[in-house]
C-alpha cells in the first residue's frame, strides 16, 4: 500500500518526500507513517515552538497597534484639524457674543474681550480700489417718464447692415406710461407692429445709479440706430444724441465688439506698486473680454481682477484689498510710451475709464464697556480686531452686541480631555500589570483540529493577556504624561534662578496657584487625573485666564539643539502641560492625524517598533530587532525547521522503503524454496 506522510504546522517545501512513492509495511508489519513521524518529531516541535513564538509577537504587534490607536485618539485634542483641538486660544474662549442687528455689524469675541454691550456706528465701510467704466449696452437714462409719454421715437433701419443703402426710417408712436417699466411694456408693444418686430427689444434696467430703457439688437443682420429727436423735431429726455442699437456686451464678446480695431496694450499697477511697477497688458482686436480679463487677473495673481456687468457692459477692474492704501492705475501704452513703438487704440477713452482709483478706510464709533465715550477708528478693511472683539461691518447704520462669560464651556472641554485621558491611562495601566498565565500559549495546528471555533477563540483570549506586562515603551510613555503634570511651567526659564519665571497657576488642589486637577490618590488607578476643586478651576478661568492658558498650553520659542533630549531642556519647562504631552505623544506615536489605524511605520519610537521591518535579507541577521524583524527571523527559523524536516523524512522513508524491498525480496525467496521441497511457507 502507498501512503504522503502530511508534514504538521506548515506546508512543504518544493524538495519534500511527499512526491516519493512509499512502501507501508506490507513485508515487515511495521507502521511507516507512524515510526517517521516519531523519528522527526524534534523538527516538528523545533517548528511548532517557533510558530508559536512568531504568533506571539504578532499578537503583541496587534495590541501595542490597539495602544497606539488609543494615543491617535487623545491626540485629537492637539490635532488643528479635529473639532477637539485644544491648543489654540479659542478652545479656551469663555465669551459668547450676542448680535442685535447684523445685517450691519456682527461681533465674535476671543477669552480676552471684555464682557459687555459693544454699541457701534458705522459712519463708512472700508471700499477696495476700483475703476469703472462707461455702458457699453445701448441704454437711455430715463428722468422723467411722464416726459416720454405720447412721443414717438424714430429709428433708422438699414436691412442688410451695409451701411451703403437708404436707411428705412421706422416711428414708434403713441408711447405711454408712469414708470421706466411702463415705458418699457409700450415700446415693446410698438416695437412688435412694426418692420422692427424679431430684430429688437426694450428692457428695464436699474443699477443704482438711476432707472434706464436698455435695447438690445436680435437680428445680426441689420443696422439699427435711434436718433436724437423725435418725429416732428421733438427731443424725448434723456436721447442727446444718435445711439446705435447693439447686440448686448457680455464677456464673449470680442473687442471688437466695441470698436477696436486695433491691438490694445496698457499699463496696470495697484497698491504699492501703483507708477513704479506697471505691468504690461495686451490683447488683440479679435480677443474676448473674457481673454482679457484672464490677463488681468493672471498677471496679478488675483490683486486686481477685471469684469463687465452683464446688464450694462460696464468694464471695471477692482483691487481685492481694501482701504486707502489700495489703488489702481492704468495708462495706454502708444507709439511714444512703448518700446518697441506700439500704435494700439485707447481703452481708457474706448472703455469710459478714470485713469486712477483709490479704495476708503471705514470709519466708525465704538463705545466699549465701561466707557461713557465713544472712540472713533479708521480701518482698511471691514473685518478688524480690536482688545479682542473682532468687528464685520455689513453696512452703514448704528447697531450693538453683547459679550458674555461663561466659564462652564472651558470646565466642559477641560473635563472631556480628562475623560479621554483617564481612559487611555486606565488600558496602558491594565496592560502593564495583568498576569501572564503560562498554561495558556499559542495552540499549534494539531492541537487546533481537535477543538471547536469556539473554544479556540477562548484559548487564544487567555492566551492574549499578559503580553505588555512590565513593557518598557508603556511604562516610559506613562512616566513622561505623568511628568508633564507637576514639572512647574515657565514663562521664561532661567536655570541659574529657578526661583523667578514660573507661571502663577499650577496643577493641584492647595495653595493659590492650584487649578483643583490633582491626580487620583488610588495608587490602583495609575495616575488618572481628577477635577478635585472645581471652584478653584473655574476661578482661575474667570480671573487668570491668560497664566490659565499658559500653563496648558503656552508654547515655547526655545528650540533643541542637536540631539537634545526633549525632557528637562528650556524648551520643556516653558511649554504648556498640554503641548507637553503633545511633544512626548508626536515622539512614540509620529503626529497628530497620521496614522490612525495604527500602522504607521514612518517615525515614532513605539510606532517603528511595531510596525517597521529593517530586517529584508535572506540571513536575517541585518535588523534593529523590531517585532517586524522577529516575526520575520521566526518565519525563516520555521522555514528552515521545515526544510530539515523533509530532508529527514526522505532518508527515513527511504531507508524504510529498502528494507520493505529486502523483506520483500527475502520473503519471494523462502516461497520460492518451500515450492521445490514441497513444503508451505506459511
Amino acid at each position: 500500500m502507498t501512503s504522503i506522510y502530511p508534514s504538521s504546522g506548515t506546508s512543504t517545501t518544493a524538495s519534500s518526500s511527499a512526491n516519493l512513492l512509499r512502501i507501508s509495511g506490507m513485508a515487515s508489519g511495521i507502521d511507516t507513517d507512524a515510526v517517521v513521524k516519531s523519528m522527526v518529531s524534534n523538527y516538528q516541535a523545533k517548528i511548532d515552538k517557533a510558530n508559536q513564538a512568531k504568533e506571539t509577537m504578532q499578537w503583541k504587534q496587534e495590541a501595542y497597534r490597539d495602544i497606539i490607536k488609543g494615543v491617535k485618539g487623545l491626540q485629537d485634542y492637539f490635532d488643528p484639524l479635529s473639532s477637539k483641538y485644544m491648543l489654540s486660544g479659542s478652545s479656551f474662549n469663555t465669551n459668547a457674543v450676542t448680535n442685535s442687528n447684523s445685517s450691519i455689524v456682527t461681533g465674535t469675541s476671543n477669552s480676552s474681550s471684555m464682557p459687555g454691550t459693544y454699541t457701534v456706528n458705522v459712519q463708512k465701510l472700508a471700499e477696495q480700489a476700483k475703476i469703472e467704466g462707461k455702458t457699453q449696452n445701448s441704454m437711455i437714462k430715463v428722468t422723467n417718464p411722464a416726459g416720454w409719454t405720447g412721443k414717438t421715437l424714430e429709428f433708422n433701419l438699414d436691412i442688410d447692415g451695409s451701411g451703403t443703402g437708404v436707411a428705412t426710417s421706422v416711428p414708434i408712436s403713441g408711447i405711454t406710461g408712469s414708470t421706466t417699466a411702463d415705458l418699457v411694456a409700450s415700446i415693446n408693444s410698438k416695437i412688435s407692429a412694426s418692420a422692427l418686430s424679431g430684430k429688437m427689444s426694450a428692457s428695464y434696467v436699474s443699477d443704482g445709479t438711476g432707472d434706464y430703457i436698455k435695447f438690445t439688437k436680435s437680428d445680426s443682420t441689420a443696422d439699427i440706430t435711434l436718433k436724437e429727436y423725435a418725429v416732428g423735431g421733438t427731443t424725448v429726455s434723456g436721447i442727446t444724441s444718435d445711439l446705435l442699437i447693439n447686440n448686448g456686451i457680455s464677456s464673449s464678446s470680442k473687442l471688437s465688439d466695441l470698436g477696436i480695431s486695433k491691438p490694445v496694450s496698457f499699463n496696470l499697477s495697484y497698491d504699492a506698486d501703483t507708477n513704479t511697477n506697471p505691468i504690461v497688458i495686451e490683447a488683440t482686436s479679435d480677443s474676448t473680454i473674457k481673454d482679457l480679463m484672464d490677463k488681468v487677473n493672471s498677471a496679478t495673481k488675483g490683486s486686481v481682477t477685471m469684469s463687465i456687468d452683464g446688464t450694462t457692459g460696464k468694464i471695471s477692474f477692482q483691487s481685492k484689498n481694501y482701504g486707502s492704501t489700495s489703488s489702481i492705475n492704468i495708462t495706454n501704452r502708444t507709439a511714444t510710451t512703448a518700446t518697441p513703438p506700439v500704435d494700439t487704440d485707447n481703452v481708457i477713452t474706448i472703455f469710459g475709464l478714470a485713469q486712477n482709483g483709490t479704495g476708503k478706510d471705514a470709519l466708525v464709533d465704538i463705545t466699549a464697556p465701561g466707557q461713557t465715550t465713544q472712540t472713533t477708528t479708521t480701518q482698511d478693511s471691514n473685518k478688524f480686531t480690536i482688545n479682542g472683539v473682532a468687528y464685520n461691518l455689513v453696512s452703514k447704520g448704528s447697531s450693538s452686541f453683547t459679550v458674555t462669560s461663561n466659564s462652564d464651556t472651558v470646565v466642559s472641554n477641560v473635563k472631556k480631555f480628562i475623560e479621554d485621558y483617564n481612559a487611555l491611562i486606565s488600558t496602558i495601566n491594565t496592560k502593564l500589570t495583568e498576569k501572564k498565565d503560562s498554561n495558556y500559549t499559542p495552540l499549534t495546528d494539531a492541537q487546533k483540529t481537535s477543538m471547536s471555533e469556539d473554544q479556540i477563540k477562548t484559548w487564544e483570549s487567555k492566551a492574549k493577556v499578559g503580553l505588555l506586562k512590565k513593557d518598557d515603551y508603556l511604562s516610559s510613555l506613562l512616566t513622561q504624561l505623568r511628568g508633564t503634570l507637576y514639572s512647574p511651567v515657565y514663562s521664561s526659564y532661567d536655570s541659574a534662578n529657578t526661583s523667578t519665571g514660573k507661571v502663577a497657576l499650577n496643577f493641584g488642589s492647595y495653595g493659590t496657584g492650584a487649578i483643583g486637577i490633582e491626580t487620583s490618590t488610588d495608587t490602583t488607578d495609575g495616575g488618572k487625573l481628577v477635577i478635585k476643586d472645581e471652584a478653584k478651576l473655574k476661578s482661575a478661568i474667570e480671573n487668570n485666564m491668560d497664566d490659565f492658558k499658559k500653563l496648558l498650553i503656552g508654547s515655547s520659542s526655545s528650540s533643541l539643539t542637536t540631539n537634545q533630549a526633549y525632557i528637562g531642556s528650556k524648551k520643556y519647562k516653558e511649554d504648556g502641560i498640554f503641548s507637553r504631552m503633545d511633544s512626548i505623544m508626536r515622539s512614540y506615536v509620529a503626529s497628530p492625524g497620521l496614522g490612525k489605524d495604527g500602522t504607521y511605520t514612518l517615525s515614532g519610537y513605539m510606532n517603528i517598533f511595531v510596525n517597521k521591518q529593517y530586517d529584508f535579507s535572506s540571513s536575517g541577521t541585518s535588523g534593529k530587532n523590531t517585532l517586524p524583524d522577529q516575526v520575520y527571523n521566526k518565519t525563516l527559523s520555521v522555514s528552515k525547521f521545515q526544510t530539515q524536516l523533509n530532508a529527514a523524512s526522505t532518508r527515513y522513508y527511504a531507508k524504510f522503503t529498502a528494507l520493505e524491498k529486502a523483506m520483500n525480496a527475502l520473503n519471494s525467496q523462502q516461497s520460492t524454496i518451500s515450492s521445490m521441497l514441497g513444503t508451505s511457507s506459511s
